[in-house]
Parts: C-alpha cells; structure tokens; sequence
C-alpha cells in the first residue's frame, strides 16, 4: 500500500469539510506538490474515502493542460500537480470585480476545459463550477481543481446517485427530480461563474438576479448580459446547446467589442480631424487677413484724417461768417 513517506509536507493551503490540503516537497523528483488527505475522523470516512479513489481514477484518466494534474495517490490521500497562482474566489475578494475583457478571457480559457471534458468518450460533468474552484496561475493560464464531485455521464440514466454542488452557482436540476445532471449542468455553472466575476452580486439573492436579467449590469456590454442570461436559464432545452456555441458568442462578442472601439475611435478622429481643418485653414489665412487689414489701414486712415481736416476747415469758415462778419 502507498503512503505519504516519499513526500515532505511543507504547510497547509486548505482544507475542506472531508479533507485537508498541504503543499508539499517530492523527495523522488524534486518538484513541489499539492498534497489532498482525508480527515480520519466521522462516519463518512469509508464513503468518502472511496470518494476520493473514484477521483483519482478519473483525474489519471484526463490529459488537459487546463486540469490539474494526477501525480500519485493511496489510501486517503491523492498527490496533484502543485499550481503556483491565485483562485477567482481570492481574486474577487482582494481585487474586486473583473472586467468584461478580462473575464471574456478566462471565459474561453475556461469553456474549453468544459468543452474537452464534455467532449470525451465516457462525457464527465464537472457539476462544481465556481471562483473557488478557478486558479489563475502566476503563467497566465487557467485552471480547474477539485473534481470531488465530478461524474461520468451515460445516457439513459434518469437521475444522480448522489446530488453534489454548491448553493447559488448549482443548476436546477442538481437537487434531484429534474433527471441526471448533463453538459448543460455545467454551462449554468458557468454563467453564474461569469456573473459573479463580473458584478460581484450574491448570486443567493433571487431579487438581485432577476434584476440582473431584467436590467443587465453597469459595465457589461449587452450582447455579454445576453450570453450570461442564456447560460443561466432555468429550464435546460433555454440554455446554449453545447460549450462550442458559448465559445463561438463569446469569440463573436470580442469582434463587435473591437469593432465598436474602433468605430468609437473613428468618430472620435473624424471630429479631430474636422477641428484639425479649421484650424488649419485659419491658421493658413491668418497672415493674408492680417495683411489685407494692415494695407487698408495704411490706405483709409490718411484720406479719414484729410476728410476730418477738410470738414474743420468748412464748419470753421461757416462759423466764422456767419457770427463775426455781420457788423463789418
């Protein structure tokens, strides 16, 4: 049986309810480590413990760069690639919203993972998706962690053996009634994801989101509301159909973002350039006005004062005539 002798631990980085997580130094390689052990304790030791074997069976069989590696594991404890970088979770609370760009980013990043685990043979159904469960790591790429709840999906199975999510980011259909989770699970996840990177809205708060849907959200473009709304929709047949059409939006709604900037940034040079012309211009006839005014200056002012002598000379004879010569 393995156990953990081959890797030192170095300090704790998180824990869970059925688990606590460690980095961790590989004495065979090397390398820095994620380290996931189960707590001893509680009834549901053996049930989760069987738990964690069925994710590490699945994980060994994923080849994503965007999915956190398998490395080893045992009785208890499963070894992962160690991802230096930050969860969106960590980021929300330290930096804030994302923008729409940068979220439009990660998004695709994002949607392709889902696309491949979607796409595969046995489909898996990661039923999870949320900013905890994002790491964004320190080489710009993104990445997916956990699948404690992850499942494969077969056709013809009407419901979950168990019902696993997290409150506010889980689809409908994850509480029971409504048939087996499917691909069309994940996308919901997805969109509540997308929406709380970018307004930061309790996605718990049923009167905020359905302002959300009603009024969209300051900053976000109305064709990117759109994309979240589809994905949020209630009834699955309202979602999009597959993660190659929430790529292809999403690829389209950077074009129509691009083309609005540069018409914005058209419009914007048309007028400088208008502005630029008159100026120019005036700029250009400034010497030749100034020119004109001088020069006929020079011309009328003389013949105004010759003008201005004559009429004192006739208004002075006229005075003179008629008040000093009557009595001569």
């Amino acid at each position: 049986m393995k156990d953990l002798k081959r890797y030192k631990i170095l300090k704790k980085i998180g824990e869970g309810g059925t688990s606590e997580v460690y980095a961790a130094f590989d004495k065979r390689t090397g390398k820095k480590v994620t380290v996931k052990v189960l707590k001893e304790s509680g009834k549901g030791f053996f049930k989760e413990r069987a738990s964690m074997e069925n994710e590490a069976l699945m994980l060994k069989s994923l080849k994503h760069s965007g999915v956190q590696k398998l490395i080893d594991y045992g009785e208890g404890f499963m070894v992962l690639q160690y991802i230096s970088g930050c969860s969106i979770s960590e980021k929300l609370r330290v930096n804030g919203v994302f923008s729409e760009k940068e979220t439009v980013e990660i998004a695709i990043e994002l949607i392709r993972i889902l696309k491949y685990l979607h796409g595969l043979k046995e489909p898996v159904i990661y039923r999870d998706l949320k900013p905890a469960n994002i790491i964004i790591g320190r080489d710009g790429k993104v990445y997916l962690i956990d699948f404690g709840a992850a499942r494969i999906y077969r056709k013809g199975e009407k419901s979950d053996t168990s019902y696993l999510g997290t409150v506010g980011f889980a689809a409908p259909e994850q509480y029971g009634t409504l048939g087996q989770t499917s691909p069309k699970t994940d996308i919901y996840c997805f969109g509540m994801t997308l929406l709380q990177m970018t307004t930061g809205i309790d996605i718990k708060n049923e009167a905020a989101l359905e302002n959300f849907k009603l009024n969209g959200a300051t900053g976000l473009s109305e064709e990117f509301a759109k994309i979240i709304n589809k994905c949020i929709k209630p009834g699955r047949d309202d979602r999009f159909r597959s993660c190659s059409e929430i790529e292809k939006a999403l690829l389209d709604s950077i074009v129509k973002r691009k083309r609005g900037i540069v018409i914005r940034y058209m419009k914007r040079s048309l007028v400088a350039a208008t502005l630029s012309a008159m100026v120019s211009m005036a700029i250009m006839y400034a010497e030749p006005v100034k020119n004109y005014v001088e020069s006929d200056a020079r011309e009328r002012v003389p013949a105004f004062k010759g003008r201005l002598y004559n009429a004192k000379e006739r208004i002075a004879e006229f005075i003179d005539k008629e008040f000093f010569q009557e009595g001569k």
